[in-house]
């Protein structure tokens, strides 16, 4: 079980290019998911929404893994397992919340953050080495996805703390993935916090249950397939390469966010998306260039 990690720490300028590719396939589906959410969200209250992606990826995944059950919940740095699930669901929680409270353009705004303080908590405890340049191409990033939400003045008082809260939970769990991914499997990794996601929120179902129709429950079903491919794709991602190279590419959620905003919902995107479109793309591929020098 130790060769990812081997693989990972001499990871080539070709390894690189891929785990690039699926983190942005990862945020792709990440944002179909929050697709489906979004048609329901009006009508089913968050707990369950919650609650239905834990418990429907648990038996898509039980179901998947069954031959592999055994293997898959033998503990393996269970106590980070733990951990990094836990700030998976404060991430989704905090985030509920943000959105709840304030547009959701600012929550968003105030959120994408979290890819600078992946690099940051890299820097810090898996003592990965990042240049100047790099720091300089995230922030570049960071200005395009400013571009393209536009967020409203006057944001940051109190109620920012969540989605800031939110982005720190999620840098967390992001900076984690790596040191459990060298020697814990990807389906190990994907079925124990969805586990544990599913015993803390049934803990709570009752204070917040609601039956969803037949059409809500497709759309949740959906919402909890693109979830589990999405994370599954995300550990593998920084399986294959340094976290501080993989997590800016999340700001491609941006990207797909406009895509399917306007093929599902009629959101024709604006000047501002295609100029911190091109922003954003252009940092990316500075990043890239960098990894074949």
């Amino acid at each position: 079980m130790t060769a990812p990690a081997q693989e990972a720490a001499t990871s080539s300028p070709k390894e690189k290019v891929v785990a690039i590719s699926v983190m942005c396939l990862a945020s792709l589906c990440f944002i179909a998911m929050h697709g489906f959410i979004k048609s329901v969200r009006g009508d089913v209250p968050v707990g369950v929404i919650l609650w239905s992606q834990f418990a429907f990826q648990a038996i898509i995944l039980t179901a998947l893994f069954a031959r592999h059950l055994p293997r898959l919940l033998t503990p393996n740095k269970l106590g980070l397992q733990i951990g990094r699930a836990g700030a998976q669901i404060a991430t989704i929680c905090l985030m509920f919340i943000a959105v709840g409270l304030m547009q959701l353009a600012d929550a968003i705004a105030i959120a994408f953050v979290a890819p600078l303080l992946i690099t940051a908590l890299s820097v810090a405890f898996l003592k990965e080495k990042v240049k100047v340049q790099h720091w300089l191409a995230i922030l570049v990033g960071f200005a395009g996805v400013m571009i393209v939400i536009q967020p409203g003045a006057g944001v940051f008082n109190a109620v920012a703390l969540w989605p800031l809260g939110a982005a720190l939970c999620a840098a967390i769990y992001q900076t984690m993935t790596r040191p459990i991914a060298r020697t814990v499997e990807p389906r190990t990794m994907l079925y124990t916090a969805t586990l544990i996601g599913l015993v803390t929120t049934s803990a709570a179902l009752p204070f917040f249950w609601l039956m969803p129709n037949l059409e809500q429950l497709a759309f949740l079903l959906a919402a909890a397939c693109l979830g589990a491919m999405a994370h599954f794709l995300l550990i593998k991602a920084y399986q294959m390469a340094p976290a501080s190279l993989v997590a800016p590419f999340s700001y491609s959620e941006l990207i797909w966010a406009s895509a399917i905003g306007f093929a599902a919902f009629g959101d024709v995107p604006t000047l501002t998306t295609l100029a911190g479109g091109a922003v954003l793309a252009a940092s990316g591929l500075y990043l890239l260039r960098r990894q074949y020098k």
